[in-house]
């Protein structure tokens, strides 16, 4: 099978040796086993004998985190093929049915981390249903998901996610929950998969330390707590000593916040939410929180300080105190965590499109006409949408120009269901991709609204090549594509803020990169940015040349 399966060991018994060779038996032939500095070499030598095994060691133990990034950096330098790897612990508590059962779930849903997740009930040992329990109200806090088994070793985890992961500084247990973090700051999704709690001995061969291990994984989870603490201690204390000597709280809180920010941003970007996000998208937003923080800080604590005859200082450790919370969930789901290459969920989209996205296709429907009509498109035109699924121009075009034929390509089969049901017989429908579309060119307008800023930079290219490979020699084409002017980012911005954004995958374009491409096969006849929108879209006509 091509996923590989990770397995860290540390004094292992004969389970390791029964598990590798089960999981061989089922076809795995990608299996790797870490050593992490055991004395007790026996239960390993039986895997030298094994084909397609390959056991690495540690000189001394590490820890399971680093024996666990060892193999991942086997794996992704070596088979970088791979859909992702699934990790297992060596002590017998994964059967190998549910490694498979884990792998086949990684195989299904690509890009997402599967943890294979155990049912707690009270024949598990009290030190790990207690420690699950309460990591899993910690991590639902920290990481904003409801997680059963927030401990499990067995986990399906994407190769996208392994490089994040290699840069993780903890190398003990607290790694695991380290990853946790890593993929929802990396906007990865997670699945549970149920599995069968195993625990062999009350768990007795486990290498967990109750103690000691608990307490280095709740660090992990307090570190947001411990810079805000001290981020607070700074601000409190600039505080008071600008308000004591000028009396002022608005000057004096404007000081105290922005010699705090100075440590606060490094510290939540990086120790906190391992966000690697570049400044340019985490730094405004973050800003804009803290202005707005700030603002309201100093309205409660006049108030308070006015109406209750409540001491400045007082009033302000209140305010702020009660503002903690809400600052760190605006944090941990807004600011810091990553939504790129999360796809568009374009079936909840087309269940409830916003009701300004209705009032703006008005105005862009009346730009489409005006400019199709200045490129010469007139009555019994035939007529290509690319990215048209449920499309929300169909129905004005359809008046205004009478097509001989209305084409819709889309991947999205429940988008091409609703419009089937509303344009009936008079539309062609076609579920295909457009980076896989060839030469058909028959179509007299190919045009497409809201579609090639959803790639990369190739895929973009050949989104907008495929429109020219679809349209007739001398034919038009028409795209359109949010352009990353001030007006775009502030709006996008408030939208993320207020979670109000739909498309995280949205990736807004200069104009150069689209008339670079659109100038290999046509001449531009027309080009604006349409700022009534303001989620600023540029526009670009364009006529394929002949021949």
């Amino acid at each position: 099978m091509s996923i590989p399966i990770l397995i860290p060991a540390y004094e292992p018994g004969d389970a390791l040796a029964e598990t590798v060779i089960a999981l061989h038996e089922r076809g795995f032939d990608r299996i790797v086993v870490v050593d992490d500095g055991s004395r007790n070499l026996n239960s390993l030598h039986v895997l030298n004998h094994l084909d397609r095994v390959y056991l690495y060691r540690h000189a001394v133990n590490l820890g399971k985190g680093a024996a666990l990034k060892t193999g991942l950096n086997h794996i992704l330098l070596n088979w970088p093929d791979a859909v992702g790897v699934v990790t297992a612990d060596a002590d017998g508590q994964h059967s190998p049915e549910d490694i498979a059962a884990v792998a086949a779930e990684l195989a299904a849903k690509p890009g997402h981390l599967v943890l294979g997740s155990r049912q707690f009930h009270r024949e598990v040992p009290w030190r790990s249903r207690v420690g699950n329990r309460l990591s899993a109200a910690l991590v639902q806090t920290l990481v904003g998901a409801r997680l059963t088994d927030t401990q499990t070793g067995l986990r399906g985890v994407p190769l996208s996610l392994i490089p994040q992961l290699l840069k993780l500084p903890s190398n003990g247990y607290e790694f695991e929950l380290d990853m946790l973090l890593a993929a929802k700051h990396g906007g990865v999704r997670m699945a549970e998969l149920p599995i069968r709690t195993i625990y062999i001995d009350q768990n007795a061969s486990s290498h967990f330390d109750p103690l000691w291990d608990s307490m280095r994984i709740y660090l992990v989870l307090m570190r947001f707590t411990l810079a805000s603490v001290v981020t607070a201690i700074i601000d409190n204390a600039v505080f008071a000593a600008t308000y004591a000597s000028t009396q002022n709280i608005l000057l004096s809180q404007v000081v105290g916040r922005s010699v705090a920010v100075l440590f606060n941003y490094g510290a939540v970007r990086k120790a906190v939410f391992q966000s690697r996000g570049p400044h340019r998208d985490t730094l405004p937003k973050y800003l804009l929180l803290v202005t707005a923080n700030a603002a309201i800080s100093y309205l409660l604590i006049t108030l308070i300080h006015e109406r209750f005859q409540a001491g400045v200082i007082v009033a302000k450790i209140l305010v702020e105190a009660a503002l903690f919370l809400v600052s760190f969930l605006i944090q941990r789901d807004l600011i810091f965590s990553k939504r790129q290459g999360v796809a568009t969920d374009w079936t909840s989209y087309y269940e409830s499109v916003p009701a300004t996205a209705k009032l703006t296709r008005r105005y862009s429907a009346s730009v489409l006409v005006r400019m199709m009509r200045s490129a010469g498109i007139g009555s019994g035109a035939g007529f290509l949408e690319i990215g048209g699924a449920n499309s929300c121009f169909y129905d004005r075009l359809a008046v205004e120009f009478q097509p001989s034929l209305y084409e819709v390509i889309d991947t999205n089969k429940h988008g091409l269901d609703l419009l089937a049901r509303r344009a009936e017989s008079r539309v062609r429908l076609r579920q295909e991709s457009v980076l896989e579309l060839g030469q058909d060119p028959r179509a007299d307008i190919v045009f497409s609204v809201g579609l090639v800023e959803h790639f990369d930079c190739a895929g973009t290219r050949r989104a907008i090549e495929a429109h020219f490979d679809q349209v007739k020699p001398g034919g038009t084409v028409l795209v359109t594509f949010p352009t990353p002017t001030l007006l775009y980012r502030i709006a996008r911005m408030f939208l993320e803020l207020l979670g109000l954004w739909k498309f995280p995958d949205e990736r807004p374009l200069i104009r150069d990169e689209v008339r670079k491409t659109v100038l290999t096969q046509g001449d531009i006849l027309e080009e604006r940015i349409l700022w009534p929108l303001i989620l600023t879209q540029g526009v670009v006509v364009a006529r394929k040349r002949m021949g």
